[in-house]
């Protein structure tokens, strides 16, 4: 019996995913996203990223403007891929250097701050090496089944179609 939800356009072999700038948005979005966790996490571990402080009315503004200048570059620039990677590379580099610009010149307190939790933040990235002494406590099969992992992601990246 046929599906009545599936289009006649629709091919039969599309079970295998998506491609294309599809695959470089959920790169884009997972990579941001993997940032900002970290970051946030080492900035809050080094007390410039106060958890007690609801922040003022300026700073939510502030990172309001940043984010919606970022969501509304975002289709620009995968336009701009479709065209050429180096014009997207440095349009990418204008809007962050214009986003950091505006954000640096309305909170500058905060990045002053930022510079002086510089070893706060060394300290923080240095308790990484206890994760490294952890993966080597581990047996080597749980290693070598992780690097299998990694090893089979690493490759399903690099197998990606560059469009």
């Amino acid at each position: 019996m046929r599906n009545p939800w599936v289009h006649d356009d629709v091919p039969d072999d599309t079970g295998t995913g998506y491609d294309g700038p599809v695959r470089l948005l959920a790169a884009f979005m997972w990579g941001t996203l993997a940032l900002g966790v970290g970051g946030f996490v080492l900035l809050s571990g080094a007390g410039v990223v106060d958890l007690a402080d609801g922040g003022s009315f300026g700073e939510i503004v502030t990172g309001v403007v940043a984010a919606l200048a970022l969501a509304l570059a975002l289709p620009v620039l995968l336009k701009l891929l479709a065209v050429s990677r180096a014009l997207a590379f440095l349009a990418f580099l204008g809007t962050g250097a214009g986003v950091a610009r505006f954000v640096i010149a309305r909170e500058p307190e905060r990045f002053r701050a930022l510079l002086d939790a510089r070893d706060g933040l060394a300290e923080n990235a240095g308790s990484f090496g206890g994760l490294f002494d952890f993966v080597d406590s581990m047996s080597p099969a749980v290693i070598d089944g992780a690097t299998a992992v990694t090893d089979g992601a690493i490759a399903a990246v690099l197998a990606l179609p560059v469009a």
